[in-house]
């Protein structure tokens, strides 16, 4: 759990005829990390593979642009047969010939959609015309003797016309902004000039549109009536397209197997009938694995394998109880911890919901977002992972809301532990503790990480002293204030002693082992890290009063929607009028105040905590797996 499993490194032996087998079973039992070599050579297979892959991407990427996040049926049963090739050439050969069809059919799809779109513009353009003409120009023959020239601005700003010739302008909308522009026919061309001078561009012209501008109104009507056949056509085709992604996805499937195997036999191979295959196993695994290659294969395979322990390389697999895998994401936010050093997500399945409880305690507020939670894990797939963390945090708000502040939908129901309207010191002082816990957690996992690293120069001279410096300057702040002068007394003593012994530990271990060079580099750069250190310890710790701002602006903030509903006077409308803003405040509440929560509560972890720690420079276990091949 903090610790990831342990991992042997292995090397695999076999003819390449034997290449696909040993690649089914490497990929049934999904235990085998393939080490990627570098500079792998790129046939020609290999580079129509990844074009045509890339190719199907996009035009998925293309469909759920057109229809959203489609339903992808099960490629697995609906498409289950491999299509029948000589060879690998032959089979790319007709894939690709399909994926064209299907990206001539995604191509129309997009030319009814542009078009439908286009109408539906000029006519949203020439709509407000059309009602403006009727009542302004209810006799229709002064079209004959001037031209009506109706122009448009994407973004309204207001402007001042100067147009140096007779003409009368008529505002149609502002949103967006139309205006129609009454001229004589001669001067037509150069008040065109003007307005296109002036930001203005001409509205759009459709097809067989009438010379008299009054009849608009009789076309804009039969454009209308054409949009609605294309949105059936539309609508036809797009009923198709999850049939056409998941023969798709079927596609990129068998092309990602096949690019596997050639990858290997190409990039992999040792003379002319060998392939040697490294990669890591998880050490449990092994057994299984390799007895189940050695069957298959009769023996004709070599295995050698070794417990690997402290490099970084090593790709990472951990194992949680279902409740701390639930905020393995979070962590992978920020990275992947490496095979040497403590994985942060148990404890950040504690204090992160706990962290957001202390800021959002809220006994009825809490359950309103549990309910929220719930509500999206059970009836949202997109969002039903974000579900259960809201539902996770939203039971810890209540139940520190009820415990820790005694607070229900921003009201005071009973005296808790502190009362944050009242008793400001004291949960200041607490936001500061549980920064100094937080943080002292956090270096005292960077000595651990140290020990585990087999670096114990760093873990006895540098490390250690910097977390019994935190803790000096801790006490000097708690037990005698601020006052300086009363820190020179003496007591400023058990904060220089480990602050001395961090700038002079190291650099004279380097004197001793290195010289005297050695000395003086490690000493320059000890010195700024220590100075570093004190200002980093000092803005690290006062950003936990997050925690009590965030307490103090739920309280005050939800008081606000209370007070507006006291503005209401008596009666039905009154009351009506109250229980609304209360209603309306505390759903607002609860939205804002959730996510800037969860954004405070995301900086403490990765910015305050991991940054004493967290390398980041892990590598993800990633177990080779085919997907169409192996069944």
């Amino acid at each position: 759990m903090f610790r990831p499993e342990r991992i042997s490194k292995t090397s695999l032996i076999f003819f390449k005829s034997d290449a696909e087998e040993v690649l089914k079973i490497l990929s049934k039992h999904e235990a085998f990390h393939i080490i990627i070599k570098e500079n792998n050579i790129e046939s020609g297979n290999i580079n129509k593979l990844k074009l045509l892959i890339e190719k199907i991407d996009d035009i998925i990427k293309r469909i759920r642009n057109i229809s959203g996040e489609v339903e992808i049926e099960s490629y697995y049963q609906t498409y289950y047969q491999i299509p029948e090739s000589k060879d690998i050439t032959s089979l790319i050969s007709s894939i690709e010939n399909e994926v064209i069809n299907y990206e001539n059919k995604v191509k129309e799809i997009e030319q009814i959609l542009n078009l439908e779109n286009s109408l539906s513009f000029i006519i949203s353009l020439w709509r407000p015309i059309a009602i403006k003409l009727k009542e302004i120009f209810p006799i229709k023959f002064y079209s004959k003797y001037f031209s009506f020239i109706a122009f448009y601005q994407k973004e309204y700003h207001p402007t001042v016309f100067n147009i140096p010739l007779p003409n009368i302008i008529i505002n149609i909308s502002q949103n967006p902004n139309i205006i129609l522009l009454i001229c004589f026919k001669n001067d037509e061309y150069n008040i065109k000039k003007y307005l296109e001078e002036a930001g203005y561009a001409e509205i759009p012209k459709f097809n067989n549109m009438p010379k008299d501008i009054f009849e608009v109104d009789e076309v804009i009507k039969l454009l209308q009536d054409r949009i609605n056949d294309i949105s059936k056509i539309k609508n036809e085709l797009i009923s198709n397209i999850s049939k056409i992604t998941s023969r798709l996805f079927y596609f990129r499937s068998i092309l990602s197997d096949f690019l596997s195997i050639i990858n290997i036999k190409e990039n992999y191979s040792f003379g002319r009938n060998l392939v040697i295959l490294e990669g890591y196993v998880p050490t449990r695994n092994t057994n299984l694995l390799f007895k189940d290659l050695r069957e298959k294969l009769n023996g004709r395979i070599i295995v050698n394998y070794v417990e690997e322990h402290s490099s970084k390389d090593i790709p990472v697999i951990f194992r949680y109880p279902k409740f701390i895998s639930l905020f393995e994401k979070i962590t992978c936010l920020y990275g992947t911890p490496s095979y040497n050093e403590i994985n942060p997500t148990p404890i950040l399945a504690i204090t992160f919901p706990l962290f957001f409880g202390l800021m959002f305690g809220d006994i009825g507020h809490g359950i309103m977002l549990s309910l929220l939670g719930l509500f999206l894990y059970k009836y949202t797939k997109s969002l039903s992972r974000i579900g259960i963390y809201l539902f996770i945090c939203g039971i810890f708000s209540a139940i520190i809301g009820g415990f820790l502040y005694g607070e229900a939908f921003g009201k005071h129901i009973f005296h808790g532990i502190f009362s944050p309207g009242e008793d400001f010191m004291s949960l200041l002082k607490f936001s500061l503790y549980i920064g100094i816990a937080h943080i002292s957690i956090g270096l005292s996992i960077q000595i651990i990480n140290n020990l585990i690293q087999n670096k114990k120069v760093d873990a006895f001279l540098l490390n250690l002293p910097r977390l019994m410096l935190y803790i000096c300057f801790i006490y000097l702040v708690f037990g005698f204030g601020l006052n300086i002068m009363r820190w020179l007394e003496g007591p400023i003593l058990i904060m220089i002693i480990p602050m001395i012994f961090m700038m002079i530990g190291k650099p004279t271990w380097a004197l001793i082992s290195h010289g005297k060079r050695e000395f003086l580099s490690v000493f320059g750069e000890i010195g700024f890290e220590t100075i570093d250190t004190v200002i980093r310890f000092i803005s690290n710790t006062v950003s936990y009063l997050r925690i009590f701002a965030m307490v103090m602006a739920h309280i005050y903030l939800t008081n606000v929607f209370y007070s507006l509903s006291y503005i209401a006077g008596e009666g039905i409308t009154g009351i009506i009028f109250s229980w609304s803003m209360a209603i309306i405040g505390n759903i607002f509440v609860v939205l804002l105040e959730s996510i800037v929560a969860v954004a405070q509560d995301l900086r403490l972890h990765f910015y305050e905590w991991f940054s004493k720690f967290f390398e980041n420079n892990g590598v993800k276990f990633s177990p080779f797996k085919l997907t169409i091949l192996t069944r």
